[in-house]
Order: structure tokens, then sequence, then C-alpha cells
């Protein structure tokens, strides 16, 4: 496969490719379902040329940006298909992103604006949009019977990334690109057409619609879409159409093992596949998901929005090396280390580069990456993911990551949401301080003995706790740590000045 790829990436058409599977199916077979809605391949079809024509009505040509920022919900997949049956670039964001949404407007020029109305109401941020914004219920001809020609050196994606400040960062894919990095994942996994995809990450985010979405369209398999995440939502979903397959954020595994822990497995017993990407995964949760979910592979992965899965954990994995690494390079991906931090090559999958520019030269000319991510590399190639290298705290001459320490904190009872962040010390350079979103009463204590139960190092046990009503996230879900840390260190110096 790879070798094909690698000849014919540059005049492939993947878009028709992947037109010509779905019209291949049996039109009266389910494509995709919610909790209380399905529609068949042929109804999908049909809804995804209506929505092309209404697109080319408002000037959608090959290579304009379309911005969709909507729910799991059936009409994402139609929009996803109509951008593609124009030759359009899609860029997909949350539908709660808000002044993203409009910023990336105007930086992207995109010709048109999907948003899911009933939800952002009368929002004047949107009036921005001008006209700009959808409305589905235009009346146009319908679009075009098969994908306008597009090659696979074309742009096709705009995969959107936050930093830590400002508006989220364009990278650039091709359809061939995107193509692997789907590709790639599928066959990593060995699914089949016989493996519906329960997509629970939102589709506003890369990993959702890489393997969510583009999966089920690349397998030729049921998609299941949970609109908003609820376990209990979930498990009925993946035991009404017998899900094998789901890929989400450490949280919403924490939410699988605790359900399967409480009422058993019979429900959930045709998951096959459950990694986990975001943060990385607590031993302690791998170790409980085994054993709550038998028969179901649980682990975690790391990726990026610009080059999509970047490692895995092989199928015949060991023990040791499903508790305690993200993986080994994806096919296709050289790996290596520098100070710490993980930089990747990879041909086949890698952007062109951001929209907007790269000023801080991540994307060098040779073709490696560095992601900004620290890890540590095992002479086996085997990764251990540590965190984001700038969110990395200093404590004693130990690097300590938030996100090991928040995902153990996430298995207390009464913390609903957590973020961990360093404040100045003049012994250790830095302490680390929990701020805890309460789903009861918790004390400083309660964490720290929450943390020695688990086995947590006693270096990472916080050693300050504030509470606040939610932790503030960029447009695109990323803790703005910056914002915490200001917060810390103000609550910090009053304590100083009140004791002085």
């Amino acid at each position: 496969m790879a070798e094909r790829f690698l000849k014919d990436a540059g005049t492939s058409d993947f878009a028709a490719e992947e037109w010509d599977r779905l019209c291949a199916r049996d039109p009266a077979s389910l494509a995709v379902a919610e909790l209380d809605r399905e529609i068949t391949v042929g109804a999908l079809i049909k809804q995804a040329r209506l929505r092309a024509g209404q697109y080319i009505a408002r000037g959608v040509g090959p290579g304009d940006r379309v911005i969709v920022a909507r729910p799991n919900v059936i009409e994402f997949v139609v929009d996803y298909l109509a951008v593609r049956l124009c030759g359009a670039v899609l860029v997909n964001l949350p539908w709660s992103a808000g002044t993203s949404i409009t910023e990336l407007a105007e930086i992207l020029e995109a010709k048109v604006v999907v948003l899911t109305e009933h939800l952002v109401g009368d929002n004047p941020l949107f009036d921005e949009l001008g006209d700009k914004r959808f409305d589905d219920a235009e009346i146009a001809p319908i679009g075009p019977e098969r994908p306008l020609p597009r090659c696979g050196d074309e742009l096709a994606w705009l995969a959107c990334t936050s930093g830590t400040t400002g508006t989220p960062k364009a990278a650039m894919h091709t359809n061939a690109t995107w193509q692997r990095q789907t590709e790639v994942f599928a066959q990593h996994f060995g699914l089949t057409k016989d493996d519906p995809i329960l997509v629970s990450s939102p589709v506003g985010h890369a990993v959702s619609l890489l393997f969510g979405v583009r999966f089920s369209l690349l397998l030729d398999s049921p998609m299941v879409l949970v609109s908003r995440w609820k376990i209990d939502a979930a498990v009925d979903l993946i035991d009404r159409y017998k899900c094998t397959f789901t890929v989400a954020p450490t949280p919403f595994l924490v939410d699988m093992v605790a359900y399967a822990e409480k009422n058993g497995n019979e429900r959930v017993k045709s998951l096959k596949f459950f990694p986990s990407a975001g943060a990385p995964v607590p031993r302690t949760l791998v170790r409980r998901g085994l054993e709550a979910l038998p028969g179901c592979q649980v682990w975690s992965y790391f990726g990026t929005s610009e080059c999509g899965a970047v490692t895995a954990v092989p199928l015949e994995a060991s023990l040791e090396e499903r508790l305690d690494t993200d993986g080994i390079a994806m096919p296709g991906t050289v790996t290596r280390v520098i100070d710490q931090e993980l930089q990747l090559y990879s041909p086949e999958q890698m952007m062109l580069g951001y929209w907007s520019g790269d000023p801080n030269g991540r994307l060098h000319d040779d073709g490696w990456y560095q992601t900004g991510d620290a890890c540590d590399q095992r002479e086996d190639d085997y990764i251990k993911m540590i965190g984001r290298a700038q969110d990395i705290i200093l404590r004693g001459g130990e690097n300590i990551s938030p996100l090991e320490i928040e995902n153990t904190l996430l298995g207390h009872d009464c913390v609903e949401d957590v973020a961990i962040v360093g404040y100045p010390d003049d012994r250790l350079g830095s302490r680390l301080a929990a701020v805890v979103v309460q789903a009861g009463e918790v004390t400083l204590e309660d964490l720290r003995e929450h943390c020695k139960s688990i086995g947590l190092d006693k270096a990472k046990w916080p050693e300050f706790m504030t509470c606040i009503d939610k932790i503030p996230l960029s447009a695109i879900g990323k803790v703005q740590r910056g914002v915490l840390e200001d917060m810390v260190w103000e609550l910090q110096k009053q304590s100083f000045e009140g004791t002085s």
C-alpha cells in the first residue's frame, strides 16, 4: 500500500475514489446513525449532492475554503461530502469555537461558513460573517454526480491546531497526506466494513474527522455519531450498532472504564479497540481498562494535526509496552528526540506548512518537524510522551508533566475537571498547584491521598489547591495554562502578603 501510495499519490483523485465507494454500497443500507436518527447510503448521497449544489450556487469551487462548525450530527457528514464534491477545501471547527470561526473566516478568505443555527442562536458575533454565513434553506440546482477532479497533491483540508494564545493555526494538507493519515491508522487495526465506527469525540477536531468520519467512509462501514458525549448515550449506541472501534480523549476512556467496572461489559463487549489520545493515559487506567473491557485493546497513542497519527502500540505488544508507552512510529514515519523534544519525519503524512506561515520554524526545510512535545524514546524505539515541552514544569531538577497528574486526579470522585500549573519557589524552582472544578467537597489532602493510592511519585503530588467554576480553554479545547498560572501566582502573592 505504501509503495502504491508514494508512486500514485500526486495523480490519484482520492475524493472520487471515496465517493465511488459510497455509491457502490447498497443504497438501502445504513450510512450514519445518531441516538435518535439514521440515514441510508442512498439518502446520504442525495443530500450531499443537494448541499453541493447550494455551495456551488454560492460560488464555491475547487480550492475555495468552506468552514463547517457543527457538532456530531448527520449534517456534518453531508457537509463533508458536499465540500469534496465541489473540490473545495474543508476547514472543520468546533461549533462553539466563537471568535476563532469569525477570525479564520477572514484569514482563510472562506467562501462559506456553515454554523448550527439553533445552537449559536442570535449571537451578534456571527453577524461579522455577512453573506459568508450559510443558509441551508437556500434553493439551488442539485450538485454534480461525482466530485470535481482534484489531484492528490492539491490542497484539501486545513487542520486547525491551537497555540498557547491567539487564533488557531491552519495546517495545510493535500488530498494525498489526508488520505494516508486515514489509511495508515485503519491498516494498523486491521479494520474492515464489518467494523461499525463510534465517532465519540467532536468532529470539529482532527482526530474525530480522521479516525471517525473518514474511517467509516474508507471502510464502507456504518458511522455512529455520539452527538454529545454522555456515557449512557455512548453505551446505548455501542450496544445497538455493535461498534467495534472508537478513539477518544482520556476522560472519555475514564467514563467507559468506570461504567464497565460498575455495570459489567455486556453492553459494550463488541468494542475491540479504544485507543486514547490528547493526554498521556495513566498506566493504572490502562490496566483497569484491560480488566474491565476484556477483548478490547486499551492504550494511548500520539498524534498531531500536522501529521495525523505518529505512534501506536502494536496489537501484539506486551502488557508492559501497553502500560508504559505510546507505541512506536507508524509506517512511513521516523522519529528522533532532541533536547527531550520529539521530532518526526513523515513525507507521506506531513502537512505542507501553515496557512499563515511558520514563524517559529517548526517545519524544517529538510522535512523534519518539531512537535513541541516532550518524550522519552527507548533503544527499541518505543516512545513515552511526557507532555507539551512548553508545559513541562521543572520542580527540583525534575521534569514534571501536568497531564500525568491531571489524569490521575480525574479519577477522584469529587473532581469534575482539573489543571496542574507551576508556581515559583525559591528552593525548588517551581511547585505544583491544582486548579479544580469540584464535583463534591474535596481538599488538597484528599488529592494528595488519592495520588498516593494510585502510586504517583510524591514529587508529582499537588502542593496547593484552588477551585474555580470552569477550566479556561482555547477555541479548540486546549487548557489556557498561562491564565491559570497568573491566577495561582496572584493567590500566592495574596497569601504571602497576608502572612507578612
